[in-house]
């Protein structure tokens, strides 16, 4: 997994002020990472908060941002009177979870809870006027801003740096402000121990107030920590440690203008900060383990009911992303195509690659965010390919400083207004998106010094792929990266493959298909006991997520003899679209009845840059199964799980199995807490409304209307329709089909995934006979299945 690679320096040379250092490094990791929006991955907001049960976390956030990590009590009290949460669920929840209610008290706290808690004040929310901490957000977009801005920034050493120093030119802020922000140290470090020291509160206590002022301009704090992760050599002058130095200095100013008694107040609320506190929403979060239940068992009805299995074998294999909206699309195909069998992967089918174009546009690495990619793709003619990009970048400057030349409020409207004009009536017009294409690569180099991959390099790729997909038998086999198309939609990355860095997955399946018909690789593998069908080969596709058309990269090279096979496999994915289109159409308002028209729509969608909802995304993903296709097979699981095969009979030592828990389970882990987070905290870990979005620093990330502050996470048209809650918020149920013995096993080696399991920030579960136990502190407690329906 990677990890941010620059460790920030917390120590100090005076041993009495180590602890406060320490205190404030488990406050800064408290915060997760966040990844540019071309960039795009959902990732858990909790994550540096893991090690903690997540009832506990929910309780310290309840004091330090104003709200629990939980819905309010009036939603789990409408699933309650709608049949949503049953009886039978409440009392499970009750078994299971220990928690210290009987049943009767549970239903009254619904209709009379307690008042919410009283969040930490900030010396700022009491002065009269203030502007909080939007000062502190402006500081960051222009500092980060190296794009869009009109102005450029002097070079700064530190983030820090560059707010002390423009503070002083802000005439909004008063002289005396400005003169004590100047009076403090110019190193973050020794600005800290001042600070402590001026205050000379306990460490914990500096602890929760660090984290809490963090929270304020979570967002960038976000983006601060995310830099450790995706742009490590930036860290040191713009990671979050200067952000955090920045909110205690701004807080310390803030304290300096209270009134002596205010200010006696304000050491005593956070001096009692640290205390333990009794659990405020344990009530809370038992409603909410008795609705995920309900989820749990019609999921357990459903994998334990008979599986609707092929017995023929298969003439083509197609290897689909797990990501969930595959599952639909699956499920149609192999109805639609008896003789296709499909797989399910992670999308970047084990290709560690980053797309390194040349010309000016950055890196894309096509891996997921916990992953370093090892090599990179290289193209076609690169000279030309640069030449294009440096002339097509070269154009927007030229449009950009035309926009912001001085004259230019007189010129460029009267110069250039009729073809602005043209452009917008064309972007009007009802235009459909076409199927994302994919150039074939020109093959794969080190990322570190450029050279191609050596032939034991290819080798490896090519069996660890081959084993993840449970040694393929059919012989033709396609892999299906999948894409989605949106104009004028600053979270495109979202709609994307996760397991691609929020890039599509075509280019990582044309990259495995060309590594697995090389003949020299496939002659290698049989003698590191891969067995491959004869004849063998892999085409690569395209499965675009808003229209759910599938177009396949055709090679030359394939033989004659697989053309039939192929061409069974495109007209199964023909009827298979039109199936999942028409299950997928009326949560998106699409009521056209015709095959035809509601593709053209569906496509419309994608094309028209007004269309806030070009489709839902992962929404109510809530369950990973990691089992073989057989005992999901013809099940309808409603495009809600994530699939990935896999089989224990083939990995007796469970190295396969460790990998998928400490990989794809983790993706999945994060994409599930990020639409939870957005969910029941979209204040604090949502994006708010698209409408009123503006992008900051060309690719940077988005604010709402005119607040400084970056907005991260899930945009409200993304989790909402209208004003209805489209997505329910459930933490991932992750079930696996192997020995309890093997899974616990890997536990032990793995305090981060016991952390996850064991503090409930997912619930793990098995798949065995006709029964799906969970895993809990007490051992396995089987599920009882929902017999009244095997819908989930």
């Amino acid at each position: 997994m990677s990890q941010p690679a620059v460790p920030e320096n917390f120590m100090s040379s005076t041993p009495q002020y180590q602890p406060y250092h320490a205190s404030l490094k488990r406050a800064t990791n408290a915060i997760a990472p966040v990844w540019p929006l071309d960039q795009w991955i959902a990732v858990n907001p909790w994550w540096g908060l893991r090690h903690q049960p997540i009832e506990q976390v929910s309780d310290a956030l309840s004091r330090r941002a104003g709200q629990p990590m939980t819905m309010p009590a009036a939603f789990y009290r409408s699933a309650w009177e709608a049949g949503r949460i049953t009886p039978h669920d409440v009392k499970q929840a009750l078994r299971l979870g220990g928690y210290a209610y009987s049943e009767q008290r549970l239903v009254d706290y619904l209709s009379s809870p307690p008042d919410a808690v009283t969040p930490l004040r900030s010396a700022w929310d009491t002065l009269e006027n203030a502007a909080g901490f939007d000062p502190l957000a402006e500081s960051c977009a222009s500092y980060f801003d190296q794009h869009q801005q009109r102005w450029p920034n002097q070079s700064e050493a530190s983030l820090y740096g560059f707010w002390k120093r423009t503070a002083q030119h802000d005439l909004r802020w008063p002289k005396a402000l400005r003169q004590a922000l100047l009076a403090l140290p110019n190193e973050t470090t020794a600005a800290i121990e001042h600070i402590a020291a001026d205050w000379a509160l306990t460490p914990e206590a500096f602890e929760v107030l660090a984290h809490t002022l963090l929270l304020r301009v979570n967002g960038w704090a976000s983006w601060c920590q995310g830099i450790g992760w995706h742009s490590a050599h930036q860290q040191t002058a713009a990671g979050i440690t200067q952000l955090a130095t920045m909110v205690l200095a701004w807080e310390w100013l803030g304290f300096k203008q209270l009134p002596r008694i205010q200010q006696s107040e304000w050491l005593a609320q956070w001096q009692a900060a640290d205390a333990t506190l009794p659990a405020q929403h344990e009530a809370l979060w038992c409603w909410q383990h008795a609705y995920e239940l309900g989820y749990q068992r019609a999921l357990a009805a459903t994998l334990t009911a008979p599986s609707a299995t092929h017995s023929t074998a298969p003439d083509v294999q197609a290897a689909f992303c797990i990501d969930v909206r595959s599952e639909r699309f699956r499920r149609h195909l192999e109805h639609a195509a008896p003789s296709v069998a499909t797989l399910g992967v992670a999308g970047f089918f084990a290709m560690p690659v980053t797309d390194a174009a040349t010309g000016p546009e950055r890196a894309q690495p096509r891996v997921p965010g916990l992953i370093k990619p090892t090599y990179r793709v290289g193209v076609a003619q690169p000279q030309k390919r640069g030449v294009q990009r440096y002339q097509k970048e070269s154009q927007r400057q030229s449009v950009r400083h035309a926009k912001y030349a001085p004259l230019s409020t007189f010129t460029l409207v009267e110069t250039t207004g009729l073809a602005w004009g043209w452009k917008l009536i064309k972007d009007t017009l009802r235009k459909q998106t076409s199927v994302p294409q994919c150039e074939a690569p020109a093959g794969l180099f080190h990322t570190y010094d450029g050279e191609p991959i050596a032939r034991h390099e290819k080798i490896a790729l090519a069996k660890n792929l081959l084993t993840l997909l449970g040694s393929p038998t059919a012989s033709l086999l396609v892999l299906v990266g999948h894409d989605s198309q949106s104009d004028n939609n600053p979270h495109h990355a979202g709609l994307t493959c996760g397991a691609c860095g929020g890039q599509g997955g075509s280019m990582n399946a044309r990259v495995a298909a060309a590594l697995l018909n090389d003949p020299d690789v496939q002659h290698a593998l049989q003698h590191v006991a891969v067995s491959l069908p004869n004849p063998f080969y892999v085409l690569a596709a395209t499965h675009c997520t808003l229209t759910d058309r599938v177009h396949v990269y055709r090679d030359e090279q394939m033989p004659r003899a697989l053309e039939p096979a192929l061409a069974e496999f495109e007209n199964g994915a023909q009827r298979a679209g039109d199936a999942t289109r028409s299950e997928r159409a009326p949560a998106l308002g699409v009521d056209e009845t015709n095959h035809r028209e509601r593709l053209s729509t569906l496509a419309m969608r994608g094309a028209d840059w007004s269309q806030p909802r070009p489709e839902w995304g992962l929404v109510n993903n809530a369950a990973l199964i990691l089992a073989p296709r057989a005992r999901t097979q013809g099940k309808v699981l409603e495009g809600r799980t994530f699939l990935h095969d896999y089989h224990p009979a083939q990995d007796p030592d469970g190295k396969v199995l460790e990998g998928l828990m400490t990989a794809p389970m983790l993706v999945a882990s994060w994409i599930n807490l990020q639409y939870y987070a957005s969910t029941v905290m979209p204040p604090l870990y949502g994006a708010g409304n698209k409408l009123l979005h503006s992008v900051v620093g060309g690719h940077l990330g988005v604010i709402e209307g005119n607040s400084p502050q970056l907005r991260i996470g899930l945009p409200d048209q993304s989790i909402r329709d209208g004003n209805t809650l489209y997505h329910e918020p459930l933490r991932l149920t992750v079930v696996i089909d192997a020995p309890k013995d093997r899974i616990e096993a890997i536990l032990a080696r793995h305090s981060m995934l016991a952390d996850l399991v064991n503090h409930r920030w997912l619930w793990l579960a098995r798949l065995h006979n006709d029964d799906v136990d969970v895993y809990s502190s007490e051992g396995w407690q089987t599920i009882t299945a929902d017999v009244t329906s095997g819908v989930c």
